[in-house]
């Protein structure tokens, strides 16, 4: 049972990333499909 306020703190994989990445996290039902994509900033 939690408790409120939620955080998350589960963890799947961890995955190094530098300053000048991106972690973009998208779903289904907005986006067509589930994933995690690591990308590059642009300046």
């Amino acid at each position: 049972h939690r408790e409120l306020p939620i955080k998350a703190d589960y963890v799947g994989k961890n995955v190094p990333t530098s300053a000048s990445e991106l972690v973009e996290v998208r779903l289904k039902e907005a986006d067509g499909k589930d994933e995690v994509v690591l990308c590059e900033k642009i300046p």
